[in-house]
């Protein structure tokens, strides 16, 4: 899975992988690619008028696991991260 990092000057943001595509990369990438491909149908009106509502329902929980994923990852991260020991204060150096 792609780790997060801070975006550099000049950086430019990648192009959405095609769902194709998506499939090597991870769990993550598959369902950002479905999500994209289902936004850009419902944008372009090719969604019959019938599937709109479960579309939508299946865009909202698309979207759903991808932050669940995104938040995961932040908190491994977080709890990977090395704790800096944290000073008590000494009353009797002051």
């Amino acid at each position: 899975m792609a780790r997060l990092r801070v975006a550099a000057a000049g950086d430019t943001p990648s192009a959405p992988l095609s769902i194709t595509e998506a499939l090597d990369a991870g769990p993550r990438e598959v369902l950002a690619a479905m999500r994209l491909a289902l936004a850009k149908k419902l944008d372009s009106g090719e969604v019959s008028s019938n599937a709109i509502a479960s579309a939508y329902k299946e865009l909202r929980e698309l979207d759903r696991q991808i932050r669940a994923l995104d938040a995961a990852e932040q908190e491994e991260q977080r709890r990977a991260a090395p704790t800096v020991a944290r000073r008590s204060f000494n009353a009797a150096a002051i």
